[in-house]
Protein backbone atom coordinates (compact mmCIF):
# COMPACT_ATOMS: atom_id res chain seq x y z
CA UNK A 1 0.00 0.00 0.00
CA UNK A 2 3.00 1.99 0.64
CA UNK A 3 3.09 4.87 -1.71
CA UNK A 4 -0.25 4.69 -3.39
CA UNK A 5 -2.80 7.42 -3.83
CA UNK A 6 -5.60 6.28 -1.57
CA UNK A 7 -8.85 6.96 -3.28
CA UNK A 8 -12.31 7.42 -1.87
CA UNK A 9 -15.10 7.06 -3.99
CA UNK A 10 -18.67 8.39 -2.78
CA UNK A 11 -21.34 7.01 -5.09
CA UNK A 12 -24.97 6.58 -4.92
CA UNK A 13 -25.82 3.22 -3.09
CA UNK A 14 -28.91 2.36 -5.93
CA UNK A 15 -29.18 1.31 -9.38
CA UNK A 16 -27.46 3.86 -11.66
CA UNK A 17 -24.47 4.49 -13.72
CA UNK A 18 -22.22 5.46 -10.76
CA UNK A 19 -21.31 1.80 -9.96
CA UNK A 20 -20.98 0.97 -12.85
CA UNK A 21 -18.80 3.70 -13.65
CA UNK A 22 -16.79 2.70 -10.44
CA UNK A 23 -16.43 -1.05 -10.95
CA UNK A 24 -14.95 -0.46 -14.16
CA UNK A 25 -12.50 1.83 -13.19
CA UNK A 26 -11.27 -0.65 -10.32
CA UNK A 27 -10.98 -3.10 -12.78
CA UNK A 28 -9.00 -1.23 -15.39
CA UNK A 29 -6.81 -0.48 -12.57
CA UNK A 30 -4.69 -3.71 -13.19
CA UNK A 31 -1.48 -2.60 -11.57
CA UNK A 32 -2.96 -1.60 -8.58
CA UNK A 33 -1.89 2.04 -8.84
CA UNK A 34 -4.76 2.97 -6.53
CA UNK A 35 -5.64 2.19 -3.00
CA UNK A 36 -9.47 2.32 -3.72
CA UNK A 37 -11.80 2.84 -1.23
CA UNK A 38 -15.86 3.41 -1.43
CA UNK A 39 -18.32 4.71 0.27
CA UNK A 40 -22.17 4.31 -0.61
CA UNK A 41 -24.66 6.47 0.59
CA UNK A 42 -28.59 7.22 -0.36
CA UNK A 43 -31.69 6.57 0.11
CA UNK A 44 -31.49 3.03 -1.01
CA UNK A 45 -30.07 0.36 0.82
CA UNK A 46 -26.54 -0.88 -1.06
CA UNK A 47 -27.02 -2.83 -3.92
CA UNK A 48 -25.91 -6.63 -3.35
CA UNK A 49 -24.17 -6.64 -6.29
CA UNK A 50 -22.14 -3.67 -5.30
CA UNK A 51 -20.86 -5.20 -1.56
CA UNK A 52 -20.40 -8.75 -3.64
CA UNK A 53 -17.95 -7.05 -5.89
CA UNK A 54 -16.24 -4.66 -3.26
CA UNK A 55 -15.65 -8.21 -1.64
CA UNK A 56 -14.24 -9.51 -4.98
CA UNK A 57 -12.00 -6.88 -5.84
CA UNK A 58 -11.25 -6.57 -1.79
CA UNK A 59 -12.50 -2.98 -1.90
CA UNK A 60 -13.16 -1.44 1.93
CA UNK A 61 -16.52 0.10 1.68
CA UNK A 62 -18.77 2.10 4.24
CA UNK A 63 -22.95 2.08 3.59
CA UNK A 64 -24.84 5.34 4.44
CA UNK A 65 -28.61 5.16 4.62
CA UNK A 66 -30.22 9.16 3.69
CA UNK A 67 -33.27 10.82 4.66
CA UNK A 68 -34.59 12.43 1.69
CA UNK A 69 -33.71 15.85 1.78
CA UNK A 70 -30.89 17.71 3.47
CA UNK A 71 -30.15 15.16 6.12
CA UNK A 72 -27.29 16.77 8.38
CA UNK A 73 -27.23 13.57 10.27
CA UNK A 74 -25.49 11.71 6.73
CA UNK A 75 -23.43 14.61 6.44
CA UNK A 76 -22.20 13.57 9.43
CA UNK A 77 -21.47 9.91 8.78
CA UNK A 78 -20.20 10.67 5.36
CA UNK A 79 -17.09 12.72 7.26
CA UNK A 80 -16.85 9.22 9.51
CA UNK A 81 -16.45 7.85 6.77
CA UNK A 82 -13.58 10.50 4.79
CA UNK A 83 -11.77 10.04 8.59
CA UNK A 84 -11.96 6.65 8.63
CA UNK A 85 -10.40 5.71 4.78
CA UNK A 86 -8.06 8.66 5.43
CA UNK A 87 -7.81 9.40 1.69
CA UNK A 88 -5.09 11.45 -0.46
CA UNK A 89 -8.33 12.27 -3.11
CA UNK A 90 -12.08 12.22 -2.69
CA UNK A 91 -13.74 11.44 -5.62
CA UNK A 92 -17.11 12.76 -5.85
CA UNK A 93 -19.41 11.07 -8.19
CA UNK A 94 -22.25 13.96 -7.99
CA UNK A 95 -21.91 17.15 -5.88
CA UNK A 96 -24.86 16.79 -3.36
CA UNK A 97 -22.22 15.62 -0.60
CA UNK A 98 -19.69 18.21 -1.19
CA UNK A 99 -20.14 19.76 2.22
CA UNK A 100 -18.54 16.89 4.31
CA UNK A 101 -15.71 16.57 1.71
CA UNK A 102 -14.65 20.56 2.23
CA UNK A 103 -14.78 19.87 6.31
CA UNK A 104 -11.99 17.25 5.61
CA UNK A 105 -10.48 19.11 3.04
CA UNK A 106 -10.01 21.68 5.61
CA UNK A 107 -8.43 19.38 8.31
CA UNK A 108 -6.45 17.71 5.60
CA UNK A 109 -4.67 20.68 3.62
CA UNK A 110 -3.42 18.06 1.24
CA UNK A 111 -6.65 16.29 0.35
CA UNK A 112 -7.48 16.74 -3.16
CA UNK A 113 -11.12 16.83 -4.19
CA UNK A 114 -12.65 15.35 -7.79
CA UNK A 115 -15.79 15.87 -8.67
CA UNK A 116 -18.16 14.28 -11.73
CA UNK A 117 -20.83 15.59 -13.00
CA UNK A 118 -23.23 13.37 -14.07
CA UNK A 119 -26.69 14.95 -14.28
CA UNK A 120 -27.66 16.30 -17.60
CA UNK A 121 -28.00 20.08 -17.51
CA UNK A 122 -32.10 20.59 -18.18
CA UNK A 123 -32.72 17.60 -15.57
CA UNK A 124 -31.18 19.64 -12.85
CA UNK A 125 -32.77 20.81 -9.80
CA UNK A 126 -31.87 24.24 -7.74
CA UNK A 127 -30.17 22.38 -5.30
CA UNK A 128 -28.18 20.47 -7.54
CA UNK A 129 -27.24 24.49 -8.77
CA UNK A 130 -26.58 25.35 -5.65
CA UNK A 131 -24.52 22.52 -4.70
CA UNK A 132 -22.36 22.56 -8.09
CA UNK A 133 -21.88 26.26 -7.31
CA UNK A 134 -20.57 25.56 -3.98
CA UNK A 135 -18.12 22.52 -5.18
CA UNK A 136 -16.74 24.93 -8.18
CA UNK A 137 -14.92 26.77 -5.52
CA UNK A 138 -13.33 23.90 -3.66
CA UNK A 139 -12.36 21.10 -6.21
CA UNK A 140 -9.69 20.93 -7.39
CA UNK A 141 -11.05 19.26 -10.78
CA UNK A 142 -14.84 18.77 -12.23
CA UNK A 143 -14.82 16.04 -14.49
CA UNK A 144 -17.71 16.37 -17.39
CA UNK A 145 -18.79 13.59 -19.55
CA UNK A 146 -19.36 15.64 -22.58
CA UNK A 147 -18.05 18.68 -24.36
CA UNK A 148 -21.69 19.88 -24.68
CA UNK A 149 -21.69 19.16 -20.59
CA UNK A 150 -18.77 21.57 -19.97
CA UNK A 151 -19.81 24.28 -22.06
CA UNK A 152 -23.43 24.30 -20.96
CA UNK A 153 -22.93 24.19 -17.11
CA UNK A 154 -19.68 26.35 -17.07
CA UNK A 155 -22.21 29.21 -19.01
CA UNK A 156 -24.28 29.01 -16.02
CA UNK A 157 -22.52 28.71 -12.92
CA UNK A 158 -20.43 31.86 -14.24
CA UNK A 159 -17.33 30.46 -12.08
CA UNK A 160 -14.30 31.45 -13.85
CA UNK A 161 -12.11 29.38 -11.50
CA UNK A 162 -14.12 26.08 -12.75
CA UNK A 163 -12.79 27.15 -15.97
CA UNK A 164 -9.50 26.28 -15.61
CA UNK A 165 -10.62 22.90 -13.57
CA UNK A 166 -12.90 21.69 -15.95
CA UNK A 167 -11.80 18.30 -17.95
CA UNK A 168 -13.91 15.85 -19.97
CA UNK A 169 -13.36 12.70 -19.41
CA UNK A 170 -16.71 9.82 -20.98
CA UNK A 171 -17.91 6.73 -19.02
CA UNK A 172 -16.01 3.85 -19.50
CA UNK A 173 -16.95 0.18 -19.89
CA UNK A 174 -15.77 -3.24 -19.65
CA UNK A 175 -15.78 -3.71 -23.53
CA UNK A 176 -14.38 -7.07 -23.46
CA UNK A 177 -17.59 -8.47 -21.16
CA UNK A 178 -19.36 -6.12 -23.27
CA UNK A 179 -19.04 -7.63 -26.55
CA UNK A 180 -21.55 -9.31 -29.08
CA UNK A 181 -19.38 -12.74 -29.35
CA UNK A 182 -22.51 -14.48 -26.65
CA UNK A 183 -24.90 -13.59 -28.88
CA UNK A 184 -26.97 -15.77 -30.85
CA UNK A 185 -27.28 -15.26 -34.73
CA UNK A 186 -30.20 -17.51 -35.01
CA UNK A 187 -33.27 -16.82 -32.78
CA UNK A 188 -37.09 -17.74 -33.01
CA UNK A 189 -38.28 -14.16 -31.93
CA UNK A 190 -37.34 -10.63 -32.39
CA UNK A 191 -36.65 -9.08 -28.97
CA UNK A 192 -36.81 -4.80 -28.32
CA UNK A 193 -35.74 -3.43 -25.09
CA UNK A 194 -34.59 -1.00 -23.11
CA UNK A 195 -32.88 -0.92 -19.63
CA UNK A 196 -32.75 2.02 -16.74
CA UNK A 197 -34.35 3.09 -13.39
CA UNK A 198 -37.99 3.53 -14.24
CA UNK A 199 -38.80 7.05 -13.54
CA UNK A 200 -40.42 9.95 -14.93
CA UNK A 201 -37.32 11.43 -17.05
CA UNK A 202 -37.04 8.44 -18.95
CA UNK A 203 -39.93 7.84 -21.92
CA UNK A 204 -41.24 4.36 -21.34
CA UNK A 205 -44.82 5.10 -22.56
CA UNK A 206 -43.56 6.02 -26.14
CA UNK A 207 -41.48 2.66 -25.96
CA UNK A 208 -44.59 0.91 -25.03
CA UNK A 209 -47.07 2.41 -26.84
CA UNK A 210 -44.73 2.40 -30.31
CA UNK A 211 -44.14 -1.31 -29.44
CA UNK A 212 -48.28 -1.43 -29.48
CA UNK A 213 -48.48 -0.04 -32.98
CA UNK A 214 -45.58 -2.24 -34.36
CA UNK A 215 -47.42 -5.66 -32.96
CA UNK A 216 -50.59 -4.07 -34.54
CA UNK A 217 -48.30 -3.63 -38.06
CA UNK A 218 -46.70 -6.91 -37.40
CA UNK A 219 -49.26 -9.09 -36.23
CA UNK A 220 -47.78 -12.24 -37.14
CA UNK A 221 -44.62 -11.78 -36.27
CA UNK A 222 -43.12 -13.19 -32.65
CA UNK A 223 -42.22 -9.71 -31.38
CA UNK A 224 -41.20 -9.14 -27.59
CA UNK A 225 -40.46 -6.37 -25.57
CA UNK A 226 -38.31 -6.34 -22.36
CA UNK A 227 -37.73 -4.10 -19.96
CA UNK A 228 -34.91 -3.99 -17.45
CA UNK A 229 -34.93 -1.48 -13.79
CA UNK A 230 -37.40 -0.89 -11.50
CA UNK A 231 -38.51 2.59 -9.97
CA UNK A 232 -41.31 4.88 -9.28
CA UNK A 233 -42.89 4.64 -12.65
CA UNK A 234 -43.72 0.64 -12.80
CA UNK A 235 -46.71 0.51 -11.41
CA UNK A 236 -48.47 3.14 -13.92
CA UNK A 237 -46.49 1.58 -17.03
CA UNK A 238 -47.61 -1.85 -16.13
CA UNK A 239 -50.87 -0.27 -16.50
CA UNK A 240 -50.72 1.17 -19.19
CA UNK A 241 -49.36 -2.46 -21.21
CA UNK A 242 -52.47 -3.96 -19.74
CA UNK A 243 -54.60 -0.76 -21.42
CA UNK A 244 -53.04 -1.42 -24.59
CA UNK A 245 -53.47 -5.41 -24.17
CA UNK A 246 -50.02 -6.65 -25.23
CA UNK A 247 -49.09 -7.99 -21.55
CA UNK A 248 -48.32 -11.48 -23.51
CA UNK A 249 -45.63 -10.01 -25.05
CA UNK A 250 -44.06 -7.41 -22.79
CA UNK A 251 -41.93 -8.61 -19.87
CA UNK A 252 -40.57 -6.12 -17.24
CA UNK A 253 -37.17 -7.90 -16.27
CA UNK A 254 -37.06 -5.96 -12.70
CA UNK A 255 -33.51 -4.71 -11.26
CA UNK A 256 -31.14 -6.23 -12.44
CA UNK A 257 -27.53 -7.43 -11.30
CA UNK A 258 -23.88 -7.24 -13.57
CA UNK A 259 -24.03 -10.66 -14.78
CA UNK A 260 -28.12 -10.42 -15.73
CA UNK A 261 -28.10 -6.94 -17.07
CA UNK A 262 -25.42 -8.81 -19.94
CA UNK A 263 -27.01 -11.60 -20.35
CA UNK A 264 -30.84 -9.10 -20.73
CA UNK A 265 -28.60 -7.19 -23.70
CA UNK A 266 -27.27 -10.33 -25.46
CA UNK A 267 -30.73 -11.25 -25.83
CA UNK A 268 -32.01 -8.69 -27.56
CA UNK A 269 -32.28 -7.87 -31.27
CA UNK A 270 -33.09 -4.45 -31.13
CA UNK A 271 -32.00 -1.81 -28.48
CA UNK A 272 -34.42 1.17 -27.47
CA UNK A 273 -33.13 3.80 -25.74
CA UNK A 274 -36.77 6.39 -24.83
CA UNK A 275 -35.55 9.18 -23.06
CA UNK A 276 -35.90 12.84 -22.13
CA UNK A 277 -32.51 13.61 -21.90
CA UNK A 278 -29.11 12.39 -20.36
CA UNK A 279 -25.61 13.48 -20.02
CA UNK A 280 -23.63 9.92 -21.00
CA UNK A 281 -25.96 7.21 -20.86
CA UNK A 282 -24.24 3.58 -19.88
CA UNK A 283 -27.36 1.71 -21.34
CA UNK A 284 -26.16 3.17 -24.46
CA UNK A 285 -22.62 2.78 -24.35
CA UNK A 286 -23.51 -1.19 -23.25
CA UNK A 287 -25.69 -1.75 -25.81
CA UNK A 288 -23.34 -0.51 -28.32
CA UNK A 289 -20.59 -2.28 -27.25
CA UNK A 290 -23.02 -5.53 -27.19
CA UNK A 291 -22.85 -4.92 -31.37
CA UNK A 292 -26.68 -3.35 -31.13
CA UNK A 293 -28.68 -1.66 -33.67
CA UNK A 294 -29.80 1.30 -31.54
CA UNK A 295 -33.15 3.57 -31.37
CA UNK A 296 -33.03 6.64 -29.46
CA UNK A 297 -34.78 10.04 -28.59
CA UNK A 298 -32.63 12.50 -30.41
CA UNK A 299 -32.37 14.66 -27.27
CA UNK A 300 -29.37 16.43 -25.19
CA UNK A 301 -27.26 13.55 -23.92
CA UNK A 302 -27.99 11.21 -26.59
CA UNK A 303 -27.62 13.06 -30.20
CA UNK A 304 -23.43 13.70 -29.18
CA UNK A 305 -23.42 9.68 -28.44
CA UNK A 306 -25.61 8.32 -31.70
CA UNK A 307 -25.10 10.30 -35.13
CA UNK A 308 -28.55 9.51 -36.86
CA UNK A 309 -27.96 6.65 -39.15
CA UNK A 310 -24.31 6.46 -38.71
CA UNK A 311 -24.58 4.43 -35.47
CA UNK A 312 -28.37 4.37 -34.88
CA UNK A 313 -30.95 5.80 -35.49
CA UNK A 314 -32.68 9.10 -33.51
CA UNK A 315 -36.00 10.08 -33.69
CA UNK A 316 -38.02 12.62 -32.14
CA UNK A 317 -38.75 12.27 -28.15
CA UNK A 318 -42.26 11.47 -27.86
CA UNK A 319 -43.14 10.58 -31.34
CA UNK A 320 -44.60 6.90 -31.11
CA UNK A 321 -45.17 6.61 -34.61
CA UNK A 322 -41.44 8.08 -35.46
CA UNK A 323 -40.37 4.98 -33.09
CA UNK A 324 -42.50 2.66 -34.12
CA UNK A 325 -41.15 2.94 -37.54
CA UNK A 326 -37.48 3.48 -36.92
CA UNK A 327 -37.71 -0.22 -35.17
CA UNK A 328 -39.50 -1.51 -38.24
CA UNK A 329 -36.48 0.25 -40.67
CA UNK A 330 -34.34 -1.90 -38.81
CA UNK A 331 -36.54 -5.33 -39.04
CA UNK A 332 -36.70 -4.90 -42.49
CA UNK A 333 -33.56 -4.01 -43.58
CA UNK A 334 -31.08 -6.24 -41.50
CA UNK A 335 -27.94 -5.06 -44.18
CA UNK A 336 -28.37 -1.93 -42.21
CA UNK A 337 -29.05 -3.19 -38.90
CA UNK A 338 -25.58 -4.70 -39.31
CA UNK A 339 -23.65 -1.45 -40.40
CA UNK A 340 -25.15 0.26 -37.14
CA UNK A 341 -24.45 -2.60 -34.99
CA UNK A 342 -20.73 -2.67 -36.49
CA UNK A 343 -20.12 0.81 -35.96
CA UNK A 344 -21.57 0.97 -32.99
CA UNK A 345 -19.27 -1.60 -31.39
CA UNK A 346 -16.19 0.82 -33.06
CA UNK A 347 -17.66 3.77 -31.43
CA UNK A 348 -17.91 1.77 -28.09
CA UNK A 349 -14.24 0.52 -28.35
CA UNK A 350 -12.26 3.97 -29.40
CA UNK A 351 -14.52 6.35 -27.25
CA UNK A 352 -15.52 4.01 -24.33
CA UNK A 353 -13.18 1.51 -23.15
CA UNK A 354 -12.66 1.36 -19.45
CA UNK A 355 -8.85 1.15 -19.89
CA UNK A 356 -8.78 4.06 -22.31
CA UNK A 357 -10.98 6.39 -19.29
CA UNK A 358 -8.47 4.94 -16.60
CA UNK A 359 -5.60 6.28 -18.18
CA UNK A 360 -7.48 9.69 -18.64
CA UNK A 361 -8.37 9.38 -14.94
CA UNK A 362 -4.45 8.41 -13.96
CA UNK A 363 -3.26 11.41 -15.72
CA UNK A 364 -5.71 13.65 -14.25
CA UNK A 365 -4.61 12.25 -10.76
CA UNK A 366 -1.05 12.57 -11.29
CA UNK A 367 -0.07 8.79 -11.12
Amino acid sequence: MSGKKRVTHLLYSGLGGHGSVFFSLVKADEQKLFHTEAVFCGIEKVRAEYIERCQLYRIPFYSVMKKKGIDIATYRKVYASFRKSAPDIIFLHGPSFILPAIVYKWKKKRVKIVLRDTQAYHLKSRMDWIWLQIAARFVSNIVFLTEEAKTAILQRIKNKAAAGKAVVIANGLDVDLYSPSGRKPVRDRLTIGMQSRLQPIKDHPTLIRAFALLKNRMPHLPLFLRIAGDGETMGSLVALVKELAIGDYVEFCGMLNEEDLLEFMLSLDIYVHATFGETMSNSIIQAMACGLPIVASNVWGVNNMIEDNVNGILYASGNEDMLCDSILQLMTNPAEAERLSKQAREVAIAAYSNKTVFEKYRNLLNV
